[in-house]
């Protein structure tokens, strides 16, 4: 297979919420005892910052795959950049560098048979080669909050060790997903509880699921697009304001279901939203705006700018499905019964779009949408519990 750079994101956390292990095939590779004083960092003072993904692909090209070629001319092999960190979305910067970022890959493989000796193949041939002024080897530190990472480390000794991880497809998917390939394709309750961060096979969700996400989305609209103006008029400025940056951030993850995007957890989620997606840079200073307002008929007047265009996309993303002479959706905002308050009435579209869901049984689920809709607790999201959140959608 052709080497292939992936800028997939597989998980938004960037280490230091979780405490992962960076295993080979089961067997941790080398691990600092907690305690222990901090590795040393290469001097990234002094090298110019190259974008991670840049220094991957270099690494690959330049170190790795000269040597596959060589001693490994006949080894199927797909090389990938999967996992956590900012650069694998491409959005490192020079503060990057300081944990989980440096020259390094995965290797994924057809099988096992060659784990255990390619592991111990890297582990001598890239001692002491850097690239582009990083070094090729990382040690594990444990912080004294009990987060571990990896950093890279100009250290050549037994407690460094390379940047490739190297598991089979399989491993991928179970280690990721806990998911089987090629047993089948994943069931509604696997897609619902698949984190947004961690999926493509999976390019983008089945049709009917993604309608009933956007309809859910419109749904949270709907649900609270009044209270803002409510809060407001109560003399709860305060209230009105947390109340829209919440309808902002459904404004803003409805607009990478429309476009199809892959939507980022928190720290990135403006930044994605401005570069991934084609009409975020035109939202962006109207939602900065209902963010600045003083009052809630500012905000209000605002945020239903936002919401207009947001219709007007939903019309067009959906034309090839939504019947234009039996349903319309509502791109005006309108008066909300017989209160001071405009919305665009979120619920009346999620009811359109929820009615054009052939599927019989997610006509039928409650709308919540996926668990990263409703929850954006971290530890919510571990595979541990998010397996057991499958529940919910049976």
């Amino acid at each position: 297979m052709p080497a292939l750079k992936f800028d997939l994101a597989i998980s938004d956390e960037e280490g230091l919420t979780e405490k992962k292990e960076w295993k080979l095939d089961g067997k941790l590779l080398s691990v600092l005892d907690p305690g222990t004083s901090a590795p040393d960092f290469c001097d990234v003072d002094n090298v110019p910052f190259i974008p991670g993904l840049d220094l991957c692909e270099r690494f690959f090209f330049d170190l790795v795959k000269p040597l596959l070629d060589k001693d490994y001319p006949s080894l199927e092999y797909v090389a990938c950049r999967l996992g956590e960190g900012s650069d694998v979305l491409g959005f490192d910067t020079n503060q990057s560098r300081d944990h989980d970022w440096g020259p390094k890959f995965d290797l994924l493989l057809e099988d096992e048979q060659h784990i255990d000796e390619l592991n111990t193949f890297f582990s001598k041939h890239l001692r002491g080669k850097s690239i582009c002024g990083y070094s090729t080897q990382f040690q594990r530190f444990t912080e004294q909050d009990g987060a571990t990472t990896l950093v890279n480390t100009p250290d050549d000794d037994e407690s460094t060790c390379h940047g490739i991880r190297i598991m089979t497809m399989k491993q991928f998917f179970v280690s990721y997903l806990n998911w089987q390939i090629g047993t089948g394709e994943p069931t509604l309750e696997d897609w619902l509880t698949f984190p947004t961060r961690i999926r493509t096979q999976l390019a983008y969700y089945p049709k009917d699921i993604w309608l009933y996400l956007i309809g859910c989305c419109w749904q949270r609209i709907g649900q609270e697009e009044h209270l803002m103006c409510r809060a407001g008029q109560a003399e709860d400025e305060l209230g009105s304001a947390i109340i829209a940056s919440r309808l902002i951030r459904d404004v803003m993850r409805l607009t990478f279901l429309l476009e199809k995007q892959y939507c980022p957890y928190a720290k990135w989620l403006g930044t994605a939203f401005r570069r991934c997606t084609t009409h975020g840079s035109s939202l962006e200073p109207i939602l900065q705006q209902v963010q600045l307002a003083q009052t809630w008929q500012e905000r209000e007047q605002y945020i239903n700018q936002a919401y207009e265009r947001l219709a007007l996309l939903t019309k067009e993303k959906l034309s090839d499905i939504i019947d234009s002479t039996k349903y319309s959706i509502p791109s005006e905002r309108s008066q909300f019964h017989g209160r001071p308050f405009y919305v665009i009435n979120g619920g009346a579209i999620a009811d359109i779009i929820f009615a054009q869901i052939e599927n019989a049984q997610i006509r039928q689920l409650p709308r919540i949408g996926s668990t990263d809709l409703f929850i954006d607790n971290t530890d919510a999201m571990l595979s541990e519990l998010r397996l057991k959140m499958k529940r919910i959608f049976q």
